[in-house]
């Protein structure tokens, strides 16, 4: 079996055991338990396991943002070993991709580039305690190479995994959304590059590993 049907079918996994909260292509949700199901049991025990995967001690009570660790998480049990540089922070394993050090992953411009199943989607967002963050590809690439040169800090972002695709929607499974693991449907032009407000999507990470 190809690594990115593993890792699909962990993140399909994950998102089943969260009951399979969803956010369909008109934003309407269904198959949440609650409003913060992150801090609920058994819930909070699964952020647990996401935060483990990467060695830090905290689970869903706790209030750093954990979709970078769900993310690492998916990677690490589909058997990706050191070929993915899983972090805390989605900017952070980004970054170190984007340096070329990591073959079978790159970074590549949402607008030129369709998204492929086991991809990742990766969005800029704003936040409390956040820098401001790039909103274009250009952008993106910039304030990457400053983070590896140590110039600029971290910035908030999130990526999914797309599991699903479809003519004109992709669907893709990502933690942390709407404090769940949550299967999420988006558009797609006609040429199945993304195309949804919802998110200011700034790269696509192709994954060949």
């Amino acid at each position: 079996m190809a690594f990115v049907d593993d890792l699909v079918r962990v993140a399909r996994a994950e998102w089943d055991r969260w009951g399979g909260p969803r956010v369909a292509i008109d934003s309407t949700q269904a198959g949440f338990a609650g409003p913060k199901m992150e801090e609920d049991s058994p819930f909070f025990a699964f952020v647990g396991d996401y935060w483990r995967s990467i060695d830090i001690d905290l689970d869903g009570r706790d209030p750093p943002a954990w979709s970078a660790a769900f993310i690492s998480f998916c990677f690490i049990e589909a058997g990706s070993g050191e070929r993915f540089p899983s972090h805390e922070n989605h900017s952070i394993y980004v970054s170190k991709i984007d340096s070329g050090r990591f073959p079978g992953l790159s970074v590549e411009d949402p607008g030129v580039t369709a998204p492929g199943i086991g991809d990742l989607l990766w969005s800029s967002r704003t936040g409390r305690d956040c820098r401001r963050p790039p909103s274009t590809f250009a952008e993106a690439r910039r304030e990457l190479k400053k983070i590896r040169e140590g110039t600029a800090g971290s910035f908030c972002s999130h990526s999914d995994i797309v599991v699903a695709i479809r003519d004109g929607e992709v669907d893709v499974i990502g933690g942390n959304v709407s404090q769940a693991v949550t299967r999420t449907t988006y558009k797609l032009d006609s040429e199945g590059r993304i195309r949804d407000g919802r998110r200011t999507f700034v790269g696509v990470i192709k994954n060949a590993l």
